[in-house]
């Protein structure tokens, strides 16, 4: 058994099982006897700090309670929770509570004794010093801040001053043993942090500013002086000042002149998550690496964890470098303007060894001796955050020879020259670096659902994960698995015990202030609006105005049809503007010419195209709904030109319209709703109006389908047009004939003929009631589908809405057919086909298939196959190939039933040839 204090409060089995109370009070208790181990704590003293000083006349026996319920916990070898005298004792080896483990550790490194008197001086560094491992693995133990949820303020105010202390001492020696091995580039980060959250510990600046000079990072070491400086409310130390003076004067020459080196592995830091996958990515691309000389490129968005991918690599895979790890931070996205390479190559020079002195002036010389300087040498070079190829180019070594073969495998020290090898970190693709170097991509992506959720237990601790699973996955959606807004989110949580994951994910789905959420702070990681600031930031006009406006369509995919009528360019422009964009990873092209965003990624492109002119984003606005209409009218205007709005092809919308109303349906729904709040009324009721019809005959999730109907009915009264309202009206019955409604079907039905008799619409009417009959139809409710088509038949029999007198036979015989009663569908087929001689091409077609079925199913085949042909033959001279596609496909049925498959292929293949547009 296990107690973690050094974070989120933890409880571990020997074999790794999390078993961590999840009451607070029970938390504090468990806290406060692990932090005196082997000291009998008293009852009053832990009940004054498990209700922080405000216990209720029942704390003593609760406070038996919770006693009782920790010893079954704890029932097992290891730890043992007993009663002495007057109070608790918490009995065990001290290695197994992580606080007393940390302090032991600091104490064997020599920390909590008296500063000894200074050595000797000596010419040759300590090469060996015992206390660096060990502090290395006791800082390893800090899993964010200590005790963060232990349920008890007063605990923490008493106790996290005593280990904050100690882990900045500990920091403080440890980059005192790792200068002197000439090492202090690894601690910079870990320094950096500690600095900027004690300002006034001026030991630990002058330690950040040593170690960032003696790694060749001079500019940075400066910066982080006059940071200090200026937060002084005097004159600096003589440790802080002499530490910017060396700075000043050249690069720290503490060790011997050799790269940066990482630690060897140790103790791994438990805070970071997953990418198993992407450590043997990069195991396989470093072997890769090492036989051609190609440099290997890390991608992703901003947020993603390239940088710390790579750190955490490194720690594994430090043996491989016997020669060193060359660092350097490029600032590609950095606001001030990445870092020019001449400065790179200065200070990656002086850590090769070359005097301060002796730097050539000129960028060209200085890459030249970088390059002489590398020959042989078997270390890694990690160029994190490039902005451009461009930048790249002067810091990447020679290649190989050709036909050389490898001079090391990565496999360790084989006593052999080498060639560098390079890791690249860039939210750029550098597809440059690709093609003229050969670079070897690793594209990072998102956590996945699992290791998300194990990030957010590490920092909350599992309990308060386990509690609330479900919403702990949507709390990771909401934070798009990116790792960064996931830290972010459970900074937040812990900071705030009282709060839970619920709370969070509610705050986060706020479309307004959501993203405000995941902000950063001065001390921490940068706040995902910042992160995407810096992309945002070093776009060009153009493709920053293409984002802005995309921040006014509503999807998660976007197309370039779409993107072009947003921004009013040309198709072949807008790609090339998508383009820019997927390269820094603010879009990606999922398929051709279509472009999927994380949520996050939306939500901000909306807070920049907030900050556009109001006639800006309405004529913006206007073009993506006419957009829509234009796309829509394709595939469903046709439905208001017949009686009945039976799409074609036997009911079902064209494979590419569902395939589109699948990507597009979230986004058009959002479009119904702004057109609407816009004013945009009668666009908001065609668009919603077309959407219905996509979604009753695409077969596509109908959950949104009301919603997006009302709306649009909204918007059909808003503007006072009563044949809009019986269009509405009748999507609305259609939809509840689909939930089985059927009543209420019925009253909306009424309501939409109500509508079109008030706009003296009788064609309308007509069209409402076919509709609705369809779907009874579709249903299979023959007994109030048949009586509707037979009342459309004899309403089509006056001249009002004579025209409409053959559709509405044939449908009624079709559905005489279905409901098995193939002698009056004959009858109705038989007039249709009459009344048809005198209309037009495309209604003798539909008569004469519509007489084919009846005789098929009345088992007259023979008749049946010699009307197909004859509906075959009026199709030919109609020129509509969907009709005549159909009519080649009734006769391939026939055919196959009649056991004649040869031909009933031939007719089958005819169909599909046709229905694709070919002949």
């Amino acid at each position: 058994m296990h107690i973690d204090l050094l974070g989120p409060v933890a409880v571990r089995r020997d074999d790794g099982t999390t078993v961590t109370p999840s009451a607070p009070k029970r938390r504090a208790l468990l806290s406060t006897l692990a932090i005196r181990l082997n000291q009998t704590v008293g009852t009053d003293e832990l009940i004054e700090l498990v209700w922080d000083g405000d216990a209720p006349p029942t704390a003593r026996a609760a406070l038996q309670g919770h006693v009782a319920a920790l010893r079954q916990l704890l029932d097992c070898p290891g730890l043992t929770l007993g009663t002495r005298g007057a109070g608790y004792l918490l009995a065990g080896d001290p290695d197994r509570v992580d606080l007393l483990h940390f302090r032991g550790l600091c104490d064997r490194a020599g920390v909590l004794r008296p500063a000894p008197a200074a050595p000797a001086a000596s010419t040759e560094p300590e090469p060996h010093d015992p206390a660096v491992p060990l502090l290395r693995a006791a800082l390893d133990l800090f899993r964010g801040p200590a005790l963060v949820d232990c349920g008890s303020v007063l605990l923490r105010e008493r106790t996290l001053p005593h280990v904050t202390d100690l882990r900045l001492r500990a920091l403080d020696r440890l980059a005192e043993g790792l200068l002197e091995a000439g090492r202090g580039g690894e601690l910079a980060a870990e320094l950096a942090e500690a600095a900027a959250a004690h300002p006034t510990r001026q030991t630990l600046a002058a330690r950040l500013v040593r170690c960032l000079d003696q790694a060749g990072r001079r500019d940075e070491a400066a910066a982080w002086y006059d940071r200090a400086v200026a937060r002084l409310s005097g004159p600096p130390g003589p440790e802080l000042r002499h530490a910017g003076e060396r700075s000043a004067d050249g690069p720290e020459r503490d060790g011997p002149p050799r790269p940066a080196r990482l630690p060897r592995r140790g103790a791994p830091d438990r805070r970071f998550t997953g990418r198993s996958a992407e450590f043997a990515r990069l195991d396989e691309a470093l072997a890769a690496a090492v036989r051609s000389g190609h440099p290997i490129l890390v991608t992703g968005p901003a947020g993603v964890g390239k940088t710390s991918l790579v750190q955490h690599w490194l720690q594994r895979s430090a043996e491989h470098f016997p020669d060193g790890v060359l660092h350097a931070e490029l600032g590609g996205f950095d606001p001030a303007g990445p870092r020019e390479p001449a400065d790179v190559l200065a200070g990656f020079l002086l850590a090769l060894g070359e005097p301060a002195g002796a730097l050539p002036a000129s960028p060209e010389e200085r890459e030249q001796r970088y390059r002489e300087l590398l020959a042989g040498r078997r270390l890694l070079i990690v160029l994190d955050d490039a902005r451009s190829y461009e930048q790249l180019a002067p810091l990447l070594p020679d290649p190989p020879p050709p036909g050389d073969g490898p001079a090391w495998d990565g496999d360790g020290d084989t006593g052999t020259p080498g060639t560098p090898v390079v890791v690249v970190t860039s939210r750029s693709r550098l597809r440059d670096l690709l093609v003229r170097d050969g670079g070897i991509p690793l594209p990072l992506g998102v956590l996945g659902a699992e290791d998300a959720a194990e990030l957010l237990a590490r920092t909350l601790g599992p309990a308060r994960v386990a509690a609330e699973p479900q919403t702990a996955a949507d709390l990771a959606a909401a934070c798009d698995h990116l790792p960064l807004a996931l830290r972010l989110a459970a900074a937040r949580l812990a900071a705030r015990p009282g709060w839970t994951l619920g709370d969070l994910a509610a705050e986060l789905a706020d479309e307004q202030t959501g993203l405000a959420t995941l902000a950063g702070t001065d001390r921490g990681p940068i706040g995902v609006t910042t992160a995407l600031d810096h992309t945002y930031r070093t776009l060009p006009p153009a493709p920053a105005r293409l984002f802005t406006l995309l921040g006014l369509h509503p999807g998660a995919v976007i197309d370039t049809a779409t993107a072009a009528a947003l921004a009013d360019l040309p198709p072949a422009t807008t790609r090339t503007l998508l383009t820019r964009l997927d390269a820094v990873h603010l879009l990606e092209e999922t398929t051709p010419g279509r472009y999927a965003r994380r949520e996050l990624v939306r939500r901000y492109a909306a807070g920049q195209a907030a900050e556009l002119t109001c006639d800006d984003r309405f004529v913006a606005l206007d073009r993506l709904i006419a957009h829509y209409l234009a796309v829509t009218a394709a595939w469903t205007t046709g439905g208001w030109t017949t009686a009945a709005w039976t799409p074609e092809g036997g009911g079902a919308a064209p494979a590419d319209a569902a395939a589109w109303f699948r990507r597009e349906e979230s986004a058009l729904r959002a479009v119904v709703v702004c057109a609407e709040q816009f004013g945009r009324t009668a666009e908001s009721w065609q668009l919603a109006h077309r959407i219905g019809l996509l979604y009753e005959t695409t077969g596509h999730d109908r959950t949104h389908w009301r919603a997006v109907t009302e709306a649009g009915l909204r918007a059909a009264h808003g503007c006072a047009d009563q044949a809009a309202v019986a269009r509405l009206a009748t999507d609305l019955a259609v939809l509840h004939v689909d939930r089985a409604a059927h009543r209420t079907a019925v009253q909306q039905l009424e309501r939409a003929v109500a509508a079109a008799d008030r706009a003296g619409d009788q064609l309308l009417r007509h069209h409402c009631r076919a509709r609705v009959a369809g779907a009874l139809l579709r249903a299979g409710r023959y007994d109030q589908a048949l009586p509707l088509m037979t009342d459309l038949v004899s309403a089509a029999r006056t001249p009002a809405v004579g025209d409409l007198l053959v559709r509405a036979l044939t449908d009624l015989a079709d559905a005489l057919v279905l409901a098995g009663a193939p002698g009056p569908a004959l009858v109705h087929a038989d007039e249709a086909v009459r009344v048809a001689t005198t209309r037009s091409g495309a209604e003798a077609v539909l008569a004469t298939q519509s007489r084919a079925r009846a005789l098929q199913a009345l088992g007259r085949r023979d008749a049946a196959l010699s009307t197909a042909r004859l509906a075959v033959a009026l199709g030919r001279t109609v020129g509509d190939t969907g009709l005549e596609s159909r009519t080649h496909g009734l006769l391939a049925d026939l055919l196959c039933e009649l056991g004649r498959t040869t031909e009933g292929a031939v007719a089958r293949r005819q169909a599909r040839a046709l229905a694709a547009g070919e002949r």
